[in-house]
């Protein structure tokens, strides 16, 4: 339990480098449309929780648990964690999306 309360704090922390060295760097070469929603989409993709075991209910990062269950042979298990990626991702594309066209107007 101690080593999973040590481990989340330093994905998010590296999840959040990796982010923001995206925005620093490699940002400036996509169009300027496209920046904030590929942003929004990997953390989205990175940071979505789901639990890695039917028993246990910690939450893992759901790209995580996914990987593990397709490692693991299990495909239902692995579609299973793949729909919160799919929702929050649907849920933030809508926002930005909302955002940008108002933004326009």
């Amino acid at each position: 339990m101690i080593g999973y309360l040590i481990a989340w704090p330093i994905y998010v922390l590296s999840v959040l480098a990796m982010l923001y060295l995206y925005h620093v760097n490699l940002a400036k070469y996509l169009p300027q449309a496209w920046r904030p929603i590929l942003l929004v989409l990997a953390a989205c993709v990175l940071l979505t929780p789901w639990p890695i075991d039917n028993q246990v209910w910690l939450p893992a990062p759901a790209i995580i648990a996914t990987l593990f269950h397709v490692m693991s042979g299990a495909a239902l298990e692995a579609i299973k964690s793949l729909l919160p990626i799919f929702l929050v991702t649907t849920i933030a594309c809508l926002v930005m999306w909302f955002k940008q066209r108002h933004q326009q107007d």
